[in-house]
């Protein structure tokens, strides 16, 4: 059973989890495209020849033979341009990372609750649609859950007691947030759905 210790400990497996999933290659260029301090960096780096952050409005020119970015929606980012200019600049692999709506509630109200710059939280199969449309060519796929305390995830955000008050509205038999809370001895837990796709340029795949 998860610990109330274990939110640092979640991050990082879920940090390990994806750089096992890029498999990396000691002869990799690698470009990380942030959304602020990157936690991919300190696993990644010492596992590739050479590794580039960088924020996604301002990508380096490529090639890079591997490519990991969080889509991170705001309104002033087209999604589908964003893994298009990825694309663009990758002669290898694209991992994708990203928030997903499961069924049972729209999950991705509570999240843009907590964070209004996220426009939109995607399903998988709309994940897919978008790297299609961008130019992709999806290699594999893996889709996983993780289950988090709430009153780390709430820190410092305005409107938590809101949410903190939906998802215990949940327990008590009311309205599916998507979040799927529990108790866990006396604290509020969620979980969020997370997708991990690896793509390459559609034209690269059929050269």
């Amino acid at each position: 059973m998860p610990q109330a210790s274990a939110p640092a400990t979640e991050a990082a497996c879920h940090v390990r989890r994806l750089v096992d999933f890029a498999e990396p290659r000691p002869d990799d260029t690698c470009l990380d495209v942030t959304c602020g301090t990157s936690d991919v960096t300190p696993l990644l780096g010492p596992r590739v020849q050479h590794l580039t952050s960088a924020d996604a409005t301002a990508l380096p020119e490529g090639p890079f033979t591997l490519i990991t970015a969080r889509l991170t929606p705001t309104p002033d980012t087209d999604p589908v341009a964003l893994v298009r200019r990825l694309l663009g600049v990758c002669s290898g692999r694209l991992i994708i990372t990203d928030l997903v709506r499961t069924r049972g509630g729209d999950s991705g109200r509570i999240e843009r609750l907590r964070d209004p710059a996220r426009t939109t939280t995607r399903t998988f199969g709309e994940l897919m649609d978008l790297v299609h449309e961008a130019g992709g060519e999806t290699r594999r796929l893996e889709v996983f859950t993780i289950e988090r305390p709430v009153e780390p995830w709430l820190a410092n955000v305005g409107n938590g007691d809101r949410i903190r008050n939906e998802l215990t509205a949940e327990l008590d038999g009311g309205p599916k947030t998507g979040a799927r809370p529990r108790l866990i001895g006396r604290e509020l837990w969620f979980t969020q759905s997370w997708a991990y796709v690896a793509a390459d340029p559609a034209d690269a795949a059929r050269a």
